[in-house]
């Protein structure tokens, strides 16, 4: 795989951004991208004060959930930007319809933030948005909302950390049980929640040997053939250029309180060293084997992917998908190329898994006479070859609108709706920014899919496991809401145990922590309930490795 040098690499683009024209019609061979054939439709509309330049989306999706009165698929999406306008969007739409059939939707606005990541839980018979992100000079923080047909409620918020400048933090979700988050301090982070009769929680979780490593991703994995439900995580060395690819059992994690893990590593892959390596991981949700990919750049260029495919090899492999080494048709590598991402296919069937990756390309589009904007490309869990059809695909349906700091991102659930869930931002001239929502159905002609064959354990056992565990603590907060000062009422069984609580406000701001014997946390909460400002809170405990969440309101 061919390797630039960071000096080398700007001298190139800026080079080639002035030539871009020239250099992407040279030679007879000029790519052609197949058009798409996929609904899509704008939320925000261009001009809405809810969004504007955009570098960072997420999006999270599934079908079928019910409600009072109805059913619906529910898909998630969040954008940002340094210092600029940031906001997270739900829609609820009738299964079946592809995406067009719109029951209702709602935006939550968010301001001072960066890297806004949904993900969704049921908890308590109902669903719970979780939204990951950093609040800029403050730290990592995660805000629970109850969702319905009708919007989205905040309920509370968990701060991660205390980080003064900004670092990545990401997440992932699966099956509406499981939730799990990184990010960057000094070394790797991590914690994971738990849907239920009630939200749990681990503590917050060091990786061990990730000192100096940065922008994490995380993504889950659940096959037979690790025979449990994993979190794998993939995080950087910019001095180095190693990513490192590892995991670990989620069922034991959830059982953690703040502590060191050591994950299993997978792989060690030497990249370029860069400071603007951004690795974006997923895995197959349900398979028979523990397949892994990831994808970056380290030169703006080539648009590498990192995999495994225990069908075909144990050793890990590194493709680039643009150079004409995966497709037989014209490379596009001659001109920039960023922000990949990537998703495994629905069609996860043993030997013939597939994967997507898009990007951003600012080849020629011979159509248009204008970049090649927002593209992707399904190939094979092997690396070996493309899917039909063997050319790029073009993602938008208007290919002419490209946000001047552009960014897509897929859903993760790869089977858990029947289509592709994709938002990237468009820029409409004179009108102003807007969030593109399409939903690639996965038997149309472009993205092939069937029917997974492949169904794990869906950890029952393991939830009852769980949840037998925690209810043996059965604590109550009483008076609730309070006026002047709250005690927890602790069973006597726990009340010689070693325990922690971190009491939060809706401002994300930690208003009281305790560690001790738990026969102790009432004297301690006493004073610090009589001087917190009314207003609403989450008071977590957690003793040994068992977690609650209670939530009160301190009224005047």
């Amino acid at each position: 795989m061919r390797k630039t040098t960071s000096a080398i690499a700007m001298a190139r683009k800026l080079i080639l951004t002035l030539s871009i024209a020239f250099s992407s019609f040279a030679g007879a061979n000029a790519q052609n991208f197949v058009t798409p054939t996929a609904y899509e439709d704008s939320y925000p509309t261009a001009g809405s004060p809810f969004i504007s330049r955009t570098t960072h989306t997420s999006c999270y999706s599934f079908s079928n959930l019910g409600f009072s009165s109805t059913t619906a698929d529910i898909v998630l999406s969040a954008w940002d930007a340094p210092g600029l306008i940031a906001a997270v969007a739900w829609r609820g739409i009738v299964p079946g319809t592809g995406g067009a059939g719109i029951i209702n939707q709602g935006i939550v606005p968010y301001s001072n933030v960066q890297d806004l990541e949904v993900g969704l839980l049921s908890v308590n018979n109902g669903y719970q948005v979780i939204v990951a992100y950093y609040k800029n000079g403050v730290g990592h923080f995660f805000d629970v909302y109850d969702l319905n047909l009708t919007g989205m409620t905040y309920l509370y918020t968990k701060q991660l950390s205390t980080m003064a400048s900004y670092t990545r933090i990401s997440m992932d979700s699966h099956k509406l049980y499981g939730v799990a988050i990184t990010w960057q301090e000094k070394f790797i982070k991590s914690i994971v929640l738990l849907g239920g009769s009630s939200l749990s929680a681990s503590g917050i979780l060091t990786l061990s040997g990730s000192n100096g490593y940065t922008r994490p991703d995380c993504a889950f994995s659940h096959s037979n053939q690790a025979g449990t439900l994993n979190v794998h995580y993939a995080y950087y060395h910019p001095v180095s250029g190693v990513i490192i690819e590892s995991s670990f059992d989620f069922w034991t994690a959830i059982g953690l309180g703040t502590t060191t893990i050591f994950p299993s590593v997978n792989d060690a892959n030497l990249a370029a060293p860069s400071s603007g390596v951004n690795v974006n991981l997923d895995c197959p949700d349900h398979y028979d084997v523990e397949n892994w990919a990831y994808t970056y750049t380290d030169n703006y260029y080539d648009i590498s992917v990192r995999f495994i495919d225990y069908h075909s090899t144990a050793t890990p492999t590194t493709v680039v998908v643009n150079d004409n080494s995966v497709l037989s048709s014209a490379a596009i590598n001659s001109s920039m190329n960023y922000n990949p991402f990537l998703a495994y296919d629905h069609d996860c069937i043993y030997g013939v898994g597939t994967l997507y990756v898009g990007w951003v390309s600012q080849y020629i589009d011979p159509a248009t006479s204008n970049p090649a904007s927002y593209i992707a490309v399904q190939i094979k869990e092997d690396g070996n070859g493309p899917v039909t059809p063997v050319d790029y695909l073009t993602v938008p349906n208007n290919t002419t609108l490209t946000s001047g700091t552009p960014y897509l991102s897929f859903s993760k659930q790869n089977d858990a709706t029947d289509y592709l869930y994709t938002i990237f931002p468009q820029y409409v001239n004179g009108v102003g920014y807007r969030m593109q929502h399409k939903y690639h159905a996965w038997n149309n002609s472009q993205f092939k899919g069937a029917t997974p064959v492949y169904t794990c354990n869906n950890d029952e056992d393991h939830k009852k496991a769980f949840a037998a565990r925690n209810a043996g603590m059965n604590i109550t907060l009483y008076p609730n809401p309070y006026v002047s000062t709250f005690e927890l009422q602790i069973p006597a069984d726990i009340q010689n145990e070693k325990g922690s609580i971190i009491i939060t406000g809706v401002d994300g701001k930690t208003y009281g922590t305790f560690e001790g014997d738990m026969r102790n946390a009432n004297s301690y909460l006493s004073t610090i309930g009589a001087n917190m400002p009314a207003g609403n809170y989450a008071i977590q405990v957690q003793v040994n490795g068992r977690t609650q969440v209670l939530k009160t309101t301190k009224v005047q």
